[in-house]
């Protein structure tokens, strides 16, 4: 069995939404300049009855066997380099040797080892192994020696929420009421805005804590927009509020 084509698929429609779509966005790593900082989502409008568009780009991996693999959703920045730089490389070669294909596409990325780059490589692995899994006829987890548990515990993630703490507050215990045993929100402030910045991030944990009570866990996504200073300063400000986890507080390269 070799690989025939890479194609790339579009898949666009409108999404059912009336009112704000976004009242928030997280913190970003460009942030700490001010006048990023001050931009919203293109998302952060209140939408008319047609809904919002969206829209994903899936990628396919085609073989002479008539076996194929999906890998996706993705942006369709992402998919322009997976199909640009490594359709090529990949056709002819076997399809199911996925790790000599994530080396070969690796090596071929020398000079952008991150970022988008590796999304590309990522969402063609992904689709490797789903066409993979189509082959055996088995699910991809069996493939990978699972499973290792029959259950995965779920939580509510805030994106996109109002982190004010009123509605914070509110929509916390939301989550809590209806049965979610932990919950992720999205701090909007980092070492750029000072200790108002601090403040605002204690008190909306706080407000968390005080919603959801001591039995559901809460988890802080900083998008890696913090450095290693101010994550130590906020983890002790913060403990006693019991915070589960913080995601990537820090710049992979900034560690």
């Amino acid at each position: 069995m070799k690989i025939t084509d890479v194609r790339l698929h579009q898949v666009s429609g409108t999404l059912p939404f009336e009112g704000v779509f976004w009242e928030e966005r997280l913190i970003q790593p460009i942030d700490v300049y001010p006048e990023y900082k001050a931009r919203q989502r293109k998302e952060m409008r209140s939408t008319d009855d047609a809904g919002l568009p969206v829209s994903s780009v899936f990628i396919e991996v085609e073989t002479d066997a008539g076996i194929t693999g999906i890998g996706g959703p993705t942006s369709l920045d992402v998919a322009f380099i997976a199909w640009r730089q490594f359709r090529d490389l990949l056709i002819g070669e076997d399809p199911v040797a996925t790790e000599r294909l994530w080396d070969i596409m690796y090596r071929l990325a020398v000079h952008g080892r991150k970022g988008e780059a590796m999304f590309a490589i990522s969402v063609i692995d992904c689709a490797l192994w789903d066409l993979r899994g189509k082959w055996a006829n088995a699910p991809v987890y069996a493939l990978l020696g699972g499973p290792i548990r029959k259950e995965i515990p779920a939580y509510a993630s805030a994106l996109g929420y109002s982190i004010e703490p009123e509605k914070a507050f509110n929509q916390a215990k939301k989550f809590a009421d209806e049965g979610y045993k932990a919950t992720k929100w999205f701090v909007r402030n980092g070492p750029a805005d000072g200790h108002e910045g601090i403040r605002k991030n204690v008190e909306l944990i706080k407000t968390l804590r005080e919603a959801v009570g001591p039995d559901v866990e809460i988890m802080i996504d900083a998008w890696m927009s913090w450095d290693v200073p101010y994550t130590i300063r906020m983890s002790e400000l913060l403990l006693e509020y019991r915070p589960y986890w913080i995601e990537e507080p820090v710049m992979p390269d900034k560690i």
